[in-house]
């Protein structure tokens, strides 16, 4: 029996009990590798004076930052010894990306939180007692317990918790689904299937009726953007054709959804574009910028809302697009409801043809709005007794409140910078809003989508040559251009034909489940739960509350590579491949190539899954091998025809295209033809009943739930707390990386990053140790006192671990507060206080 001193029981979690010493040892002797004794790096040539025999191979990292960077790994005497961006044929100083964090792969392949080998708990959760145990018996443990769970609950008290760590893969990684549920006229709510990824657990889950827990990262501007505003997104090069780039949330110099973006943000100030960074904390961009404009965490939608009052009030809006290209002119009645054909009897209500009528007052009539020449844009109107209004009308007086003098004392920036942003965006354009999802992690964020939508069509921002809205968020990743991309898919293997009805929400409402016992109206048992490369305590927001939540669960069982902090609170850990370990195939025309054996016994999740349906009498569900399912997915005639076939792909890794950089435009694609800034009705992405009126179905602002000026707990937590991805800092996939900890740490240690005047009144300096807590938990780490931060906000790391930290966990002050739209992880909508300790 192996035994650990380190204890990550509920109490101790969120009473901050000290850590014992030796964070590297503590890892090891819970089954982890260590640096030392994996011999990375080591080489023949220390022996041998002839070089060393290489071999490369083609991989990524398997992070969620969607940068799909291709990287090529250099095998030498059996290891990795390095992970470099691949070289491309063509010379384009913005073709090779990468970061840091994809360099530092080997020390995640051998590092000291590796895990080795099957273990099961020995004693109480959290306790880090465990017992390496073999895999027949580990895989005997998953199958009899997801049998038993069936058993005496059902399929769906089997809940399968997918995340990032495998997010992209299309034969190990995990289900998930942007929308979850539907709720249907008849008040059924139907659970959707959302079976993307992941071969073999997909077939598993379906066959069991499991229920599949999808993650709330970054759904506030995924589901508005690709689902239901359908925002359209142009090539990464388009920037270059951008006069005025505004880089809001986001910071592509260093941790954008597509680094190679940055190169092309470089080329439009080369052509003379101005750069304006809208952020609290002082990154990289806004360094390279010409503006920053550090505004409040959470306020980003007042900011537009007084911007869109400056640019009307000053009539600088580009009318004809917001009459002909948007859905400004479109009527609606008093319920929110489209005006359309059918109410004149000249269209079959819901038929195609059925289309949202304007008046033209040209025509002086309404006629659909396909067939007008003049929309008006503003009035109240008589249609065979029916009142109706524009939608503009109703956007401008539901936002009326939220003038430049509200937004600027709202945001803590001036009138003036409110009013020099506005009409640079409405005069100096084609303006590119570079928006990513650092401003959409407050509980009211989702309704920026709606702003944006209206904020683009006046400064007409949309389907132009450097004009783009919600801009990198599905920008394109550099392989978009420069990776020849497979033409289509077979998607048969994810079926099955006797499948189990089961469940689909977002995990982080357990929290809820365990509070009430039912989902959706309905009793709900939560069995067992499988954490499939997912990390909840570490990367959901309102850990403390999940944690909490988890001690309501009859078992867990995490499959991961590393011991996270979900993993250490388990009752069954298994060690699963990473890249270069086994093969896969990513999005984005990325095939991963097996380069060494896996570290340890660890095996993929395919085979890990595979087993365990064998174990559960399911011989014939999951056929073949990984390779097997992977030749059917790829080879379609058309990816064959195209060069891009599963030969080509797994003797090659990718296939690199002729590179023409093309500025590639995209014009809105949704039903209309029009830029989106209403929706007749919002369906939320967890249904159970939730029903929103007209003016959550328009633009509108509204202050985050805990971080907002006027909370009364200010007096005791002062701050507002948030957290970045950059370089160096992302999800837990990069954990104890002793390269990545020389930028990352000071003296070791994590770091929070605080404002001169904050660290002052607290007899704070940088390397002091200080304590940051609030309500929800607390942490210890060093100070970085810094001029690159509002005086009102306090900044924390994300994706170390509980064990990297003194005491506490610096995800234990996020607060639990998915919403009910969109189920986001609000990650930055919290207060705090620091103190010197």
């Amino acid at each position: 029996m192996d035994k650990s001193s380190k204890k990550l029981t509920r109490r101790s979690f969120l009473a901050t009990t000290a850590l014992a010493a030796g964070a590297l040892a503590t890892a090891t002797a819970a089954g982890c590798s260590s640096v030392d004794e994996s011999g990375a790096g080591a080489t023949s040539a220390e022996t041998d004076t002839a070089a060393p025999e290489e071999s490369y191979f083609v991989g990524t990292c398997h992070g969620n930052c969607g940068g799909r960077c291709a990287l090529k790994a250099t095998v030498r005497d059996g290891k990795v010894v390095s992970t470099l961006p691949m070289d491309y044929t063509k010379e384009n100083e913005g073709l090779r990306v990468g970061c840091v964090k994809g360099v530092s792969n080997p020390l995640r392949i051998y590092g000291p939180s590796r895990l080795l080998y099957p273990m099961k708990r020995a004693g109480e959760r959290g306790s880090g007692e465990w017992e390496q145990i073999s895999w027949d018996e580990a895989i005997e443990l998953f199958a009899n317990q997801l049998k038993t769970t069936m058993e005496t609950y059902g399929g769906e008290a089997n809940m399968w918790q997918g995340g990032a760590g495998n997010m992209n893969g299309v034969l190990n990684g995990t289900p998930t689904g942007i929308i979850n549920s539907a709720l249907l006229p008849t008040g059924e709510i139907k659970p959707l299937d959302g079976f993307s990824k992941g071969y073999a657990n997909s077939r598993l889950i379906q066959k069991t009726g499991g229920t599949v827990l999808s993650v709330g990262h970054d759904m506030a501007g995924i589901v508005f953007a690709f689902v239901h505003l359908t925002q359209p997104r142009s090539a990464v090069e388009d920037l270059a054709n951008a006069k005025t780039i505004v880089s809001w949330g986001a910071n592509p110099a260093e941790a954008s959804f597509c680094r190679a973006a940055w190169n092309w943000v470089c080329k439009g100030r080369e052509n003379g574009a101005k750069l304006i960074t809208i952020d609290p904390l002082f990154t990289s961009t806004a360094a390279h910028s010409d503006e920053w404009l550090p505004v409040r965490t959470g306020t980003d939608a007042a900011l537009m809302c007084g911007m869109i009052h400056y640019i009307v009030d000053n009539d600088l809006a580009d009318w004809d697009y917001v009459k002909n290209g948007s859905v400004a002119p479109f009527l609606i009645d008093e319920t929110g409801a489209y005006l359309r054909l059918s109410n004149f009897g000249k269209a079959e209500a819901g038929a195609d043809d059925d289309v949202p009528v304007v008046w033209d007052e040209d025509a002086g009539e309404f006629v659909a709005h396909t067939e007008a020449v003049n929309p008006a844009i503003r009035g109240t109107f008589d249609a065979e007794g029916t009142s109706v209004r524009t939608v503009f009308d109703a956007a401008m007086e539901n936002i009326a409140p939220f003038t430049v003098e509200f937004a600027a004392e709202e945001c803590g920036i001036s009138v003036e910078q409110i009013e020099n942003l506005a009409r640079t965006c409405a005069t100096e354009g084609p303006t590119s809003f570079y928006i990513n999802y650092g401003l959409e992690h407050t509980y009211e964020s989702w309704r920026i989508y709606f702003l944006i939508g209206l904020l683009a069509s006046l400064t007409h921002s949309v389907g132009i040559p450097g004009g783009s809205h919600v801009g990198s968020i599905g920008l394109g990743h550099e392989s978009a251009t420069t990776i020849k991309q497979p033409k289509t898919f077979n998607a048969d293997g994810f079926v099955v034909e006797d499948a189990v009805p089961g469940n689909h929400f977002t995990g982080d409402w357990i929290v809820q489940i365990a509070e009430t016992g039912q989902w959706a109206g309905k009793d709900f048992h939560m069995g067992t739960l499988v954490n499939m490369c997912a990390n909840p305590l570490d990367n959901f927001s309102g850990s403390s509350a999940l944690l909490k939540a988890y001690d309501k669960i009859d078992y867990i069982i995490t499959i991961d590579s590393i011991m996270t902090t979900t993993a250490h609170y388990s009752d069954l850990v298994l060690p699963t491949c990473m890249p270069w370990e086994t093969y896969e195939y990513i999005d984005g025309g990325i095939f991963e190539q097996k380069a060494i054996e896996p570290v340890g016994d660890a095996k993929s999740d395919f085979d890990i899954i595979k087993s365990v349906a064998v174990k559960m009498g399911y011989d014939d569900l999951i056929e073949g091998e990984g390779l097997d399912f992977l030749r059917s997915y790829l080879d379609t005639p058309e990816n064959i025809e195209a060069g891009v076939g599963f030969d080509a792909l797994y003797e090659n890794g990718v296939v690199v295209g002729d590179y023409s950089m093309p500025a590639t435009v995209v014009p809105e694609y949704n039903p209309y033809g029009r830029t989106q800034f209403y929706m007749e009705y919002l369906m939320p992405r967890d249904a159970w009943g939730q029903v929103f009126g007209l003016q959550d179905r328009l633009p509108f602002y509204k202050p985050s739930i805990e971080a907002y000026a006027d909370n009364p707990d200010r007096e005791k937590y002062p701050l507002y707390g948030f957290s970045n991805h950059d370089l160096y800092h992302g999800q837990t996939l990069w954990v104890h990386n002793e390269w990545l900890n020389t930028f990352r740490t000071i003296e070791g240690k994590p770091f929070c990053r605080m404002h001169p005047e904050v660290a002052e009144a607290r007899g704070i300096k940088t390397g002091d140790k200080v304590r940051v807590f609030n309500d929800h938990g607390s942490c210890v780490l060093n100070a970085l006192v810094t001029e690159g931060i509002r005086n009102d906000s306090l900044w924390l790391p994300h994706g170390f671990t509980w064990d990297e930290f003194e005491e506490g966990y610096a995800q234990s002050l996020t607060r639990w507060c998915p919403d009910d739209v969109t189920s986001n992880n609000n990650f930055n909508d919290w207060i705090c206080q620091v103190e010197k300790v």
